[in-house]
């Protein structure tokens, strides 16, 4: 660890190490810092559009095909939306592309625990458990609980905005090649259940939803239900993974040259809480804002850096938020057409918009409505 760097990059996670790949592919000096330790899982579904592999040069071999995804409804409809996925197991997807960042020139240390961050006349004191250093520019990518931004930044992310997901792990052969996800109002009326394949031998079976006192509670009674006693067969639990998530993002993404990425600003999606795809965007843009502000000597190049700008690069992310909102407000699903108008002009992603905006009206039906309205506030 050296005495200065331009970029302290708190978090190695996706957003976190896309970031840092970025600033040091141009030339900055970037720091790494990461709690956990190499092998360490963070819980989460895992799910990620296959179309994103290629663009972020990731091995489709990391994830496991997952050819559509699918919807049973509170009266059991099903809803196939073709939809390609690829489920990845996250400690082989984060240190992977933690390790495209070193390649790039960025030096990545686990097991340094954020100790103290503090502002420094126009950067930062940053000190942790593996050494001190300061920064020009520091960038919060260390989850929903983060502690960068609880420590420097104005806006805090409230209880209120974290939805809470459980999920056990079994090692039984499946023959499951879809997401699957069960709204079951009986056992959580404000999310659902989901099924996802990790390969072919592990399958995950969760309960994602606001509101939950009792998570595991929630899980055990899913698990009752035939239709998941089927798919476990008697197995035993291979483990059980937990999870805060943000589904209500903050109002800004930026405090000066302090920049929060993926969870750590709320950068999630309510209903489906999918959080991966806009995490690598929001890693992807703050490098790039960054390292034009570091060559160029302004902080202009920071103002890039915002909802407005990352907002209408993630369908999923804009579709998601926008469904919700005038879900809430009205208190029934808003229609397509609704939905729609902020895509005219951009009208190449209507079928993907389409096939989001029904799958999303299938997963809150029967929802409590009224309980998810007051738990957002």
């Amino acid at each position: 660890m050296r005495e200065r760097y331009d970029v302290v990059v708190v978090g190695a996670g996706p957003s976190g190490a896309v970031c840092a790949e970025m600033l040091a592919a141009r030339g900055a000096s970037v720091l790494v810092v990461d709690k956990k330790r190499p092998g360490w899982h963070k819980p989460c579904g895992g799910g990620i559009p296959e179309s994103m592999f290629r663009p972020w040069q990731i091995p489709l071999s990391l994830g496991f095909e997952a050819a559509s995804v699918r919807v049973v409804d509170v009266r059991q409809r099903l809803l196939r939306a073709p939809l390609r996925y690829r489920t990845v197991y996250r400690n082989r997807f984060d240190e992977y592309l933690a390790e495209k960042a070193v390649r790039a020139g960025a030096e990545v240390v686990y097991d340094a625990m954020l100790l103290d961050v503090q502002r420094d006349g126009a950067g930062f004191a940053v000190r942790t458990s593996q050494g001190a250093c300061e920064a020009r520019y520091l960038v919060g990518a260390d989850g929903c609980m983060s502690t960068v931004r609880r420590k420097l930044f104005p806006e805090q992310l409230p209880e209120s905005s974290c939805a809470l997901a459980i999920e056990h792990w079994y090692r039984v052969p499946h023959g499951i090649t879809t997401l699957d996800f069960y709204v079951e109002p009986e056992i959580l009326g404000t999310g659902y259940a989901y099924v996802f394949p990790k390969d072919r031998e592990i399958l995950v079976i969760g309960v994602a939803g606001l509101g939950m006192d009792k998570p595991r509670t929630v899980l055990e009674r899913l698990l009752e239900l035939p239709r998941y006693r089927q798919l476990t067969r008697g197995a035993p639990v291979e483990a059980t993974h937990g999870a805060r998530i943000p589904y209500r993002h903050l109002s800004r993404l930026r405090d000066g040259r302090l920049l929060l990425l993926g969870d750590a600003a709320g950068l999630n999606t309510p209903i489906v809480f999918a959080g991966l795809p806009i995490a690598l965007l929001s890693g992807r843009l703050a490098g790039e804002a960054l390292g034009e502000a570091i060559a160029s000597g302004s902080d202009a190049p920071l103002e890039r850096y915002s909802l407005a700008t990352l907002r209408p690069m993630s369908p999923g992310f804009e579709v998601c938020h926008a469904f919700y909102d005038h879900l809430l407000t009205d208190g029934r699903v808003p229609s397509f057409a609704r939905i729609a108008r902020s895509f005219l002009t951009r009208p190449h992603k209507l079928p993907r918009v389409l096939l989001i905006h029904r799958s999303l009206a299938r997963l809150v039906d029967g929802l409590d409505l009224a309980r998810m309205a007051a738990l957002a506030r």
